[in-house]
């Protein structure tokens, strides 16, 4: 086993690409393990049918097409002519402007390389010294990450299985705070060394905003077609590609159609790369799955970080060291399957992980030695990658404390989510095969049985009341107590710890599927005004009687 270990590193260094070694690793360790190998090409078979795939190359080749315009020169002028006039509004220019082109190529280098080449001579041109330039540059590139369509954010909702919609929603609060962070930086910068600043001029402003008109609706009309429910991600994806080879070939006319062949090539190479990377990933997550190693990780971690804010300062750290000489997308095929079980364990909010997950990428391209940004800026402007250094520590800092924030304080990502309710049917079975099975309804009721499966089948559950105070649930009935709770995964499980016997600590297991959020719960129960009267069951029916005591009926209820 060691000697296969060795040559499939001699291979890497040799230039092997990265889903060939992930493939051989993976049809490797099934063999050992006794597993088919067959699961190596299920898994890249399966890859057809996974939802939102082809939205993957429709955003790709959209960004290459503005890549391949004049949309970024357009897109500074506006900006400048907006903001221009602050103190430090040229900088503002360069993080606005590369945030919203990183946010349509989801790639950094492209943005150092296409926009570093006016920005930097015009941020000296206004007396900025090249340190901070040059900081200033290398640390806009991957700003813009966070904010949808951005790729990467598709690509982690892709390999965790998370909704997309849900990510892009979360990622603009704590991109606008990384963006905020850095301009009122570039503006103290900018008054403490008297930088002077530019007249606004209205007329620049309309002339700028005329030149730029085609292009300001698509942002409006993607997020306002997603988030209205008029376009799903894979709808959107094919609006705005058609939408940008309209424009940009046919009425701005920036790319003639002789180029489109070309540029069409090069987005769809990167495609197949991360296609082909992620598909072949999958298959090294089935054998992680199947070995539950995540799960022993957990185990010997769970030792010495007892709760979430310990694993979070642990997960920082780790994706910080990883994503300073890890490619993006390697980092995330890589990575996200391994990371997500155990924060699981932790009750991490998949959502809140993606963001923490994307913002450690942005920092760990400008981590020395090996940083992406670094390395690009460095070829870019020909100089050596050293002399970067310097410069992107204060914006690495400045990014350390937005991380921070980010990453403590979940309600800047998850502001838009219904809480999990602890409305459900929450079961748990002990070693023997007993069940304790509480169903809590809205109201303050609850049922409640205990025994074996036999028992739980044939028995009347036996009612009672409770009582939810913050994390503090009393039951109050057979078999009550009080109990501190805490629900995990998105209502998939909960935690009670009994108050007076805090060595007490049992999962019970929802049985509700998908779980009940907390506006739905609260309909969960029998309702009536002494005539009429309304009972919402778990089974999705609703026994509606009007005009008491005559029958009820069913009917759907969603």
């Amino acid at each position: 086993m060691i000697l296969v270990i060795l040559l499939i590193l001699f291979i890497a260094i040799l230039g092997a690409p990265l889903f060939a070694i992930i493939a051989v690793m993976a049809l490797i360790n099934f063999s050992t393990s006794g597993s088919s190998i067959l699961v190596v090409p299920q898994e890249l078979a399966r890859l057809v049918d996974t939802e939102l795939l082809y939205s993957i190359p429709l955003f790709t080749f959209a960004g290459y097409l503005l890549a391949g315009s004049n949309a970024s020169r357009r897109l500074v002028r506006f900006t400048k002519a907006a903001i221009g006039w602050m103190p430090g509004g040229l900088p503002i220019v360069t993080l606005t402007t590369c945030a919203v082109f990183t946010a349509f190529t989801g790639a950094s280098g492209v943005t150092i390389v296409a926009l570093g080449a006016f920005l930097l001579p015009a941020l000296i041109s206004e007396k900025y010294n090249e340190r901070f330039s040059y900081g200033l540059i290398t640390t806009s590139g991957s700003i813009g990450l966070l904010f949808p369509p951005s790729l990467p954010i598709i690509l982690f909702g892709v390999i965790a299985g998370a909704s997309i919609d849900k990510l892009f929603v979360a990622g603009i609060v704590p991109g606008l705070l990384i963006l905020v962070i850095y301009s009122v930086y570039a503006m103290g910068f900018s008054v403490k060394n008297k930088i002077e600043t530019t007249k606004f001029s209205l007329t620049e402003l309309k002339e700028s905003f005329f030149e730029i008109k085609w292009e300001i609706p698509l942002p409006i009309l993607l997020f306002g077609g997603v988030y209205s429910g008029f376009m799903a991600v894979s709808d959107a994806a094919a609006f705005t590609a058609l939408y940008v080879f309209v424009v940009e070939i046919f009425v701005l006319k920036d790319i003639k159609i002789k180029r489109v062949p070309k540029i069409m090539k090069e987005s769809m190479v990167l495609v197949g790369a991360i296609l082909i990377i992620i598909s072949c990933s999958s298959a090294a997550t089935n054998y992680i799955i199947d070995q539950e190693i995540p799960k022993h990780l957990f185990n010997v971690i769970k030792t010495f970080i007892t709760n979430k804010w310990m694993f979070l300062i642990v997960l920082n750290i780790f994706l910080l060291i990883t994503g300073s000489f890890l490619e993006l997308f390697a980092s995330l095929v890589i990575l996200v399957p391994l990371i997500i079980p155990i924060a699981k364990e932790y009750n991490i909010n998949m959502i809140h992980l993606g963001v923490i997950f994307l913002a450690n990428l942005e920092i760990g391209f400008l981590l020395p030695p090996f940083g992406l940004n670094l390395l690009i800026s460095s070829l870019r402007f020909k100089r050596p990658v050293v002399s970067f250094f310097r410069p992107a520590l204060r914006f690495l800092i400045l990014s350390l404390i937005a991380l921070i924030m980010i990453t403590y304080i979940p309600e800047m990502s998850i502001w838009f989510i219904d809480k999990p309710s602890v409305v459900g049917q929450w079961d748990h079975t002990d070693e023997e095969g007993n069940m304790d099975r509480f169903v809590i309804k809205s109201g303050g009721v609850y049922f409640r049985k205990k025994g074996s499966l036999i028992d739980i089948m044939m028995a009347d559950a036996v009612p009672g009341k409770y009582e939810v105070k913050k994390d503090i649930i009393t039951f109050e009935g057979y078999d009550g107590g009080t109990y501190k709770f805490e629900i995990y995964n998105d209502g998939e499980k909960i935690l009670l710890e009994n108050i007076d016997n805090p060595e007490e600590k049992l999962f019970y297991k929802n049985q509700l599927a998908p779980p009940l959020e907390t506006k739905k719960g609260m309909l969960m129960g029998y309702w009536t005004n002494g005539r009429n009267s309304l009972d919402f069951h778990f089974n999705g029916e609703v026994d509606w009687v009007i005009g008491c005591p005559p029958a009820g009926r069913a009917a759907a209820w969603e």
